[in-house]
């Protein structure tokens, strides 16, 4: 299990993958409807491209205009791409975990999450001085943190604030027990918000497929998170206190020379 929780005091204990024979049998109900649903979605997407490539080129350059067209490209090109990956598990197991630049996913990030979060609430994304490479594909590593933060801003009140940072770590075997991953080197992403925070029992279970405390909620926002991290031999830690906020740090293996330094 590639995942923990702990609350602002306590040490991080693992997440269960599920709990109960109720939600894996809904999980298997979404499963055998995906199909179909994907490839209408992936038709309509390439609708909606086609429609924001136009419209970019159409409108003045540079123009504000203009830079929301090639964002919504930007995000429906992302969208896309999930989708392709969505119908290629139905033929093939999920592909393996490649180097992939965690800073350079933060500035893409950025962009997209400052249309999704509410007006009031204020984003800071910090900008690493080098790059940071990391296992996990662009897109899965741009959509878990697009979670993240997403989750965040959904437990945070207007004039709250979310900050983002990301940073190479060394984990020692003691953290690396508790965060059920092996010891040596990772790329941290954490998210942390202003909002209510979580009370013990919700914080045990919020990364289980399906359980939400949200009335318009999916539940598996955070359990995506974990499933990318855990596919790229990483995990999810979540730290919370009723009425203190929540920080969600996202660990993937580092992938450089640097890493191997540090790690030595």
């Amino acid at each position: 299990m590639n995942s923990a929780a702990s609350n602002a005091e306590g040490s991080p204990t693992p997440l269960p993958a599920n709990r109960g024979g109720s939600a894996a049998g809904r999980l298997g109900a979404l499963h055998r409807r995906s199909g179909a649903l994907t490839h209408d979605l992936n038709n309509l997407l390439g609708v909606i491209i086609s429609a924001n490539e136009r419209l970019a080129g159409e409108l003045e350059d540079g123009g504000e205009p203009q830079k929301l067209a090639r964002l919504a490209l930007e995000a429906a090109e992302r969208a896309a791409d999930l989708v392709r990956r969505a119908l290629a598990l139905t033929h093939e197991d999920s592909s393996a975990a490649e180097p992939v630049d965690g800073a350079e996913c933060l500035g893409a990030v950025r962009r997209l999450a400052r249309q999704a979060i509410a007006p009031g609430q204020r984003l800071t994304v910090g900008h690493p001085a080098q790059p940071l490479p990391c296992l996990g594909d662009r897109t899965g590593l741009e959509m878990a943190l697009l979670n993240l933060i997403l989750n965040a801003s959904q437990a945070t009140p207007d004039g709250g604030a979310i900050r983002v940072q990301a940073r190479q770590t060394l984990v020692g075997r003691s953290d690396a027990r508790h965060l059920g991953l092996a010891a040596g080197v990772y790329v941290a992403f954490s998210v942390r918000d202003t909002g209510q925070g979580m009370s013990p029992q919700v914080l045990a279970r919020a990364a289980d497929p399906l359980f939400t405390t949200k009335p318009t909620g999916t539940g598996l926002g955070l359990s995506s998170v974990r499933d990318f991290a855990a596919g790229a031999r990483g995990g999810l830690s979540l730290q919370s206190r009723q009425g203190e906020g929540c920080t969600a740090t996202l660990y993937l293996p580092a992938a450089s020379a640097a890493a191997a330094a540090v790690a030595a």
